[in-house]
C-alpha cells in the first residue's frame, strides 16, 4: 500500500508539473482596439469605455491628426483614470508636401499630451500631389522626432502604410520591412516600427509574416490585426476587402498571432476597425470572442 500510495503522489506531483508548464507557454495578448467607430459603443467616452471593458478589451488607440482630436484624447483619460484601461498609442499623418516644422510644434503637443498616459507615438509618412521626397528628408524627420519623443518620454513608432493605389497621394513607408533601412541608419533606442496585417497583406506579405517579424523583432511595437480576404492584395484600391471583423475574410488572421508568438513578442494587439461603420453593430464583441479562440489554438 505504501508503494501505491507512493506512486500516486509521484503522479500528481508530474501532473501539477506540466500543467504548471503547459500555462506558462500559453500566449495571452491584450487586446486593443482603434476608436473608429465607438459612437455604437455608447455615447460618450465613459460609455464607450465602459462597454469595451465588458467586453474584455484593455485598452484603445486614435487618430490626433486633426488637433480638435487632443480633446477627444483628454476625456478619454479623464474616464480612465488610473484604471488598468489604457490608451496605448495616437497617430499622425506627418505630410511631406506641407510645412514640417508646423508639424513638429504639434507633434510636441502630442508628445505632451500621450506623456500622460504613457502612451505611444504613431507616425504615416505621406507625400501628396506628386511630391517628391529624398531619403534625406525622411531621415532628418524620424531623427528629429526620435530625440523629441525620447526627450518627452515617449516611444516613436513608425506606421506603415500602403498607399492605397493613388499615385498623388502615397505612404513613403508601406511595410515593416520598409522602415527597416531607416531604423538602421537613424539607430535611435528610440525608434519602433508596427507590424499591421492589414497592410503587409496589402504589401505582398500576407503568407511570409513569420520572416517579417523576425527581421523587425529588435523594434517591433503594436502589431494589429483584423478578417481579410486572400486575394486583398489585388484590391488596388480601397479596403472592403482587406480590412473586415476578425471573423470574416478568407485569410487566416491567426498567421499574424503565430509570427508574433515566433519572436517572444508579449505586448498588446490592436483591432483595426478602418472603415466598419457599416458592418454588423457588435463587430467587437465577435472580433473579441474571435480573438480569445485565436489564442486558445496557438
Amino acid at each position: 500500500m505504501k508503494i501505491l500510495s507512493l506512486i500516486a503522489l509521484l503522479l500528481v506531483a508530474l501532473t501539477a508539473s506540466c500543467s504548471s508548464t503547459d500555462e506558462s507557454s500559453q500566449t495571452d495578448y491584450p487586446l486593443g482596439t482603434f476608436n473608429f467607430d465607438f459612437a455604437r459603443l455608447g455615447e460618450d467616452e465613459a460609455s464607450q469605455i465602459g462597454e469595451l471593458k465588458s467586453i474584455g478589451y484593455e485598452g484603445l488607440v486614435l487618430n490626433l491628426t486633426n488637433p480638435k482630436e487632443l480633446k477627444t484624447l483628454e476625456r478619454y483619460q479623464s474616464v480612465v483614470g488610473d484604471d488598468s484601461f489604457e490608451v496605448y498609442a495616437g497617430y499622425v499623418v506627418i505630410y511631406f508636401e506641407k510645412d514640417i516644422a508646423a508639424q513638429n510644434a504639434y507633434l510636441d503637443n502630442v508628445i505632451k499630451a500621450l506623456k500622460k498616459s504613457d502612451a505611444k507615438l504613431w507616425v504615416i509618412l505621406r507625400a501628396r500631389g506628386g511630391k517628391t521626397v529624398e531619403r534625406e528628408e525622411i531621415v532628418d524627420f524620424l531623427q528629429s522626432a526620435a530625440e523629441r519623443t525620447k526627450a518627452g518620454g515617449v516611444e516613436l513608432v513608425i506606421y506603415p502604410h500602403w498607399s492605397g493605389g493613388n499615385p498623388l497621394s502615397i505612404c513613403l513607408i508601406e511595410s515593416a520591412e520598409d522602415a527597416i533601412p531607416y531604423l538602421e541608419e537613424v539607430g535611435s533606442d528610440n525608434l519602433f516600427v508596427s507590424l499591421h496585417l492589414c497592410h503587409e497583406i496589402k504589401a505582398g506579405n500576407g503568407d511570409r509574416l513569420n520572416e517579417v517579424a523576425a527581421k523587425i523583432k529588435p523594434w517591433l511595437r503594436l502589431p494589429s490585426i483584423n478578417g481579410a480576404d486572400v486575394d486583398a492584395m489585388n484590391e488596388l484600391e480601397g479596403w472592403k476587402r482587406g480590412i473586415q471583423p476578425l471573423t470574416m475574410g478568407d485569410y487566416n488572421s491567426s498567421q499574424l498571432l503565430d509570427a508574433l508568438k515566433s519572436v517572444d513578442y508579449d505586448g498588446p494587439v490592436i483591432l483595426h476597425t478602418w472603415g466598419l461603420q457599416k458592418s454588423a453593430a457588435d463587430h467587437h464583441h465577435t472580433s473579441y470572442k474571435q480573438f480569445q479562440d485565436m489564442l486558445d489554438a496557438l
